[in-house]
């Protein structure tokens, strides 16, 4: 109920925000606004049909598929270096290159790739840690 009100809250200030720095990078904020609405829809990756078995429409579960790490648990010295992000290092990650359309042939999402500000929203968020708080 938490995230849902901050959502909410976060897509009402949306309208009047010009520019990625203008908006938040917290985890919350990118499954709920960037993640869950444009990939996590019924014919991608959502509960219902998971293509290539990856879920995004919990937090939880998309965080610890992106991640490799579970949300809330400090980081350990044996953590895998992430699935899809390296916390750090988006120039590193797969779901940069990804929705960039680089060195891939997959653009995510497929039919209508992420706004640029979008996308250097998520990378804001991986270059700060990849945080899920």
């Amino acid at each position: 109920m938490h995230r849902a009100v901050l959502a909410a809250a976060g897509l009402a200030a949306l309208a009047a925000c010009d520019g990625a720095e203008d908006r938040s990078s917290d985890w919350d904020y990118v499954h709920t606004a960037i993640l869950r609405p444009s990939c996590a829809t019924a014919a991608c990756h959502s509960g219902l049909s998971s293509v290539a078995g990856l879920d995004l429409s919990s937090p939880d579960a998309a965080y610890a598929f992106l991640t490799g790490r579970v949300c809330g648990a400090p980081p350990q010295a044996g953590d895998p270096p992430g699935n899809f992000v390296r916390p750090g290092q988006p120039e590193s990650s797969q779901l940069m290159w990804m929705l960039r359309g680089e060195g891939t042939a997959l653009v995510m999402p497929p039919d209508t790739p992420l706004p640029d500000v979008e996308i250097e929203i998520v990378e804001r968020w991986i270059l700060e840690g990849a945080t899920c708080d």
